[in-house]
């Protein structure tokens, strides 16, 4: 009779257990300290323990493409792009984070049979996306030691030589006394009409947009076969090219849920704080959609709106114009990993990008890229009459 009532308090304990912790996870209930934190994450983030790159032998004279996908149906076709037009695919390997939902065949990225092993693909459905930032970092984590690193969108379409001449670009850049030893390769691609215009887009302008967060504007350079650094301390999210030990120095953060603007200012500016100088591919090596039909994340995720708030708020800590009080307990994971380095400051960095943060909109940006454009193929795009402006070299 005892055994049968132990039995029972057993089951009667385990009942309750098991009903309560249904409660705090259903309820998304968190303890900033607690276990729950690091076993279940929150409604906004999933709490990835950090890591340091996977030290693998550096594969010279490869190239490691990252292509983040939310249920796009040009995926297939930015991969097929991407190996037709190298002059050494066999050397290209490429980590896709795809997010689509079930069920939807025209959203796979379709890997092209004869280089499937060169081909690293990590499939989430897309109600786990989380943004550009978080696929980002699972892209990154499919990264096997190949010697560069190339970020695109995964609506990209390529241009002949694309391996060759930034690879060749890179070198030129190095083996130049007066430039420098940690070049960044960055631009926003032309869109398929631009592509065939004289000349290539550059980085300009920066202002501060609604959110209170700098977004960038894009110019256009004249042919040249020279080195052209870039006039702001820019790097695009949709188009950047470097050598890969910058992932042990800038790794990406996933913790930013949701971000959208302010994905590209932040990183830019842990790269120049860490060293790195930014410069503009001479040459049109790829066009980019811009507009395109389809399903998008921020209208899929329900709590996106929110999440990307609450990102933003991290964002403006670590670029100095915000307060991290105002910083939700679960946004402040890991800050100090994924922060601003310490060759540069954050100050240096904003002075280099020339924006006036006291001021919002076409009013915050300098008034030195008024120059006009040559004809009506240029419309929305910045011209800007000065130089880039002396900074101290790593």
């Amino acid at each position: 009779m005892v055994g049968n009532n132990m039995n029972y308090v057993n089951l009667l304990l385990w009942g309750i257990f098991i009903f309560l912790l249904t409660i705090v996870i259903g309820a998304g209930v968190h303890w900033t300290e607690g276990f729950l934190v690091e076993a279940f994450g929150s409604s906004c983030i999933d709490f990835i323990p950090f890591k340091m790159p996977s030290n693998n032998p550096k594969k010279l004279g490869s190239i490691f493409v990252s292509v983040a996908s939310y249920r796009d149906h040009e995926c297939s076709t930015t991969l097929h792009s991407l190996f037709d037009k190298a002059d050494n695919p066999d050397r290209i390997f490429v980590g896709v984070c795809e997010q689509n939902k079930a069920g939807e065949s025209d959203e796979v990225c379709e890997v092209p049979s004869r280089f499937a092993k060169n081909v690293r693909v990590l499939t989430l459905d897309h109600s786990q996306a989380k943004g550009p930032t978080y696929a980002r970092y699972y892209c990154a984590d499919l990264w096997e030691g190949e010697e560069y690193f190339l970020q695109i969108d995964s609506h990209t379409t390529f241009q002949p030589h694309w391996d060759t001449e930034l690879i060749h670009m890179i070198k030129q850049i190095k083996n130049d006394p007066n430039e420098s030893d940690y070049p960044v390769l960055s631009v926003y691609p032309p869109t398929e009409d631009q592509v065939k215009i004289s000349g290539f887009p550059e980085m300009d302008n920066g202002k501060i947009a609604d959110n209170g967060l700098p977004v960038f504007l894009c110019g256009w350079h004249e042919k040249t076969d020279q080195i052209v650094r870039s006039n702001k301390p820019w790097a695009a999210g949709g188009f950047m090219f470097l050598e890969s030990d910058f992932l042990k120095e800038v790794p990406f953060d996933p913790n930013l849920s949701g971000l959208f603007q302010g994905e590209e200012s932040l990183f830019s500016a842990r790269l120049f704080t860490n060293g790195y100088d930014f410069y503009v591919p001479n040459k049109n090596l790829a066009y980019h959609h811009y507009s395109r039909d389809g399903p998008m994340y921020h209208q899929d995720v329900k709590n996106s709106t929110e999440c990307r708030s609450k990102a933003e708020k991290r964002v403006k800590f670590l670029l100095g114009i915000g307060d991290k009080q105002s910083i939700a307990d679960e946004f402040l994971k890991d800050l100090h990993y994924y922060g601003i380095g310490k060759l540069r400051s954050i100050d240096e960095w904003w002075k280099a990008s020339g924006i006036d943060t006291s001021k919002t909109g076409e009013e915050a940006i300098e008034r030195w890229n008024d120059k006009t454009p040559p004809s009506n193929k240029y419309d929305g795009w910045w011209f800007r009459r000065d130089g880039y402006k002396n900074i101290k070299k790593r």
